[in-house]
């Protein structure tokens, strides 16, 4: 399908403006500069109770002046007017229901069953595509590229606006959580032929689902382009799971490596996740010591030197040593730091 043009719409409600209630992406042409077709660009928009957010979602998709789009809506049973502002879009989607499903990745496994595009991303119900996004994206693919990761424009309640990039999306720095690797997901876009390839999505994962497909992905299909173009907005709100669930991902990462350690494949990724688990491992023991005020500081120092003998091995006894200098200037631990 072709995306609609801002007269087909639904006129935007008085007073929203900008992208992309009064907005739109110019029209591309009906080829590419080569004359061959473009490709098919499927989009699943998972959706569950978020109906402050989600026409605006649907408004930057559609009106992206792409000219072969295949958008799906999948919702869980939304009964806070969803289900309304999907059926008022609902002639411009391939396909869309409201149903109980079984959360996030349910819904987006759901959409990506049907899909039948050479490119493939799932944009949450409050994140947004940015004008002129999926141009953008099909500039950087090429017969040599598995993946385009571009940039997030992270906005939103209490949040300064920041754009930041996808950097380094190796499967190894994803596991061991390297600050000098990010991953953006509304801004890393597949090919969903290797999506299946490689396993699909995981639906016993919630929060750290996008990290753990990436990790797999990446491991059988590593040729990257990265751009510097703003491809989405990532809105930060009080309900966003990244904001109200820290915990459950941090449970979920460390599952995550769980998985990686134990399954068959690349010895290299087994061995890395392995690893992690012994720094967390060491992380989570630390902290209760540190934090145990009622022992002298001289005999937690003891005791995590004893540990840093146990644990010798260069990152482990990294990670003893910041430990012993937050002991010493009375600094808290958190499980994960690494400094």
């Amino acid at each position: 399908m072709r995306c609609p043009t801002m007269r087909d719409l639904p006129k935007a409600d008085a007073g929203l403006v900008g992208w992309p209630w009064d907005q739109a992406t110019p029209e591309l042409p009906d080829a590419m500069p080569d004359g061959q077709p473009w490709p098919r660009i499927t989009i699943v928009t998972p959706s569950f109770n978020q109906a402050e957010f989600l026409e605006e979602t649907i408004r930057s998709v559609l009106l992206q002046g792409y000219p072969d789009i295949e958008y799906m809506v999948v919702d869980g049973g939304s009964h806070d007017g969803s289900v309304e502002i999907i059926e008022k879009y609902g002639r411009w989607l391939t396909w869309w229901v409201s149903e109980p499903d079984g959360g996030q990745v349910d819904a987006i496994n759901k959409g990506l069953a049907r899909s039948t595009g050479a490119i493939f991303n799932w944009i949450n119900s409050d994140d947004l595509l940015n004008p002129g996004a999926l141009g953008e994206i099909v500039a950087g693919f090429d017969a040599a590229t598995d993946a385009v990761a571009g940039a997030c424009l992270v906005f939103g309640e209490g949040h300064t606006p920041l754009v930041q990039s996808n950097i380094r999306l190796k499967p190894e720095l994803l596991i061991q959580g390297a600050a000098g690797a990010r991953l953006q997901q509304p801004a890393l876009w597949l090919r969903p032929s290797y999506v299946h390839s490689c396993g699909g999505l995981d639906a016993a994962f919630h929060f750290f689902f996008d990290v753990e497909l990436a990790i797999r992905y990446l491991a059988m299909f590593p040729r990257v382009r990265y751009t510097d173009a703003v491809l989405a907005r990532f809105r930060f709100h009080p309900e966003s799971k990244s904001v109200a669930m820290l915990k459950e991902f941090h449970r979920e990462y460390a599952r995550a490596l769980e998985k990686t350690r134990d399954a068959a494949g690349s010895e290299s990724l087994r061995r890395h996740a392995a690893r992690r688990l012994e720094e967390l491992a060491l992380h989570r023991e630390l902290a209760p010591l540190l934090g145990d005020t009622a022992r002298p500081r001289w005999r937690r120092v003891i005791s995590l030197v004893g540990m840093a003998v146990r644990s010798p091995r260069p990152r482990l006894l990294k990670i003893s040593a910041a430990g012993l200098r937050r002991l010493v200037l009375g600094r808290p631990w958190t499980v994960g730091t690494g400094d």
